[in-house]
């Protein structure tokens, strides 16, 4: 069981670490349909990057399950918690895996001189941006749930509930109060990451003394 633990707690920190580099280095689309277009073609790495963030958002699914193998206390409710960040996270993914596929593609267009792609980039953006906040939402709803099971939970450390509670104060506001292209639409995802790197950290920590000879 300890190896699936450490397995586990290995895929979320590295999820949180892909997803919190996809955002530090994704260009800011700003403008009309035209000039993101622009922008999405001049950077080089756009597809590469978009793809390293689906496998960190496939990396935190998989992970963040890390807290129910290491500890089963109140199960039944840390599954529903789990399950509903689990699918909040694919469905933001829904926007990250528009742009790696239909956002290349369209741009490639677009700069070749197919002047028509603007508005269907336009029409079909919002798609994937509306998935983005939707999930953001689910993601707020179950991060709000981990930190009433942290809270309750006597052999987790208390600022764990916090953490969570952060994830779905900020992913609420971020939903409820700023467009679906800000990125403090997607506030949910990434406040989250401070809880998954705890709860990761806490996860291997706890499987050393198995694993020691004495």
């Amino acid at each position: 069981m300890s190896g699936l633990i450490r397995l586990l707690a290995i895929l979320l920190l590295a999820g949180a670490a892909l997803l919190g580099a996809g955002a530090a280095l994704h260009p800011m689309l700003t403008g009309d349909a035209a000039a993101q277009l622009r922008t999405i073609a001049t950077t080089p790495y756009w597809r590469a990057l978009h793809l390293a963030m689906l496998a960190g958002s496939g990396f935190i699914i998989a992970g963040v399950w890390v807290r129910l193998v290491s500890d089963h206390s109140m199960a039944a409710v840390l599954v529903a918690a789990l399950a509903l960040v689990s699918i909040g996270i694919a469905l933001n993914a829904l926007n990250i895996a528009f742009m790696a596929g239909s956002g290349t593609h369209m741009a490639a267009l677009f700069s070749s001189g197919r002047a028509e792609i603007e508005s269907v980039f336009e029409a079909t953006h919002p798609i994937g941006l509306m998935a983005a906040r939707f999930g953001n939402f689910i993601v707020a709803l179950g991060a709000a749930a981990l930190g009433w099971i942290e809270w309750h939970d006597a052999t987790r450390p208390r600022w764990l509930a916090w953490l969570a509670w952060l994830a779905a104060g900020g992913g609420f506001i971020g939903v409820l109060f700023f467009d679906e292209a800000s990125r403090f639409a997607l506030a949910a995802v990434g406040l989250l990451s401070g809880w998954e790197v705890a709860t990761a950290a806490l996860a291997l920590r706890r499987t050393v003394p198995s694993n020691s000879t004495r």
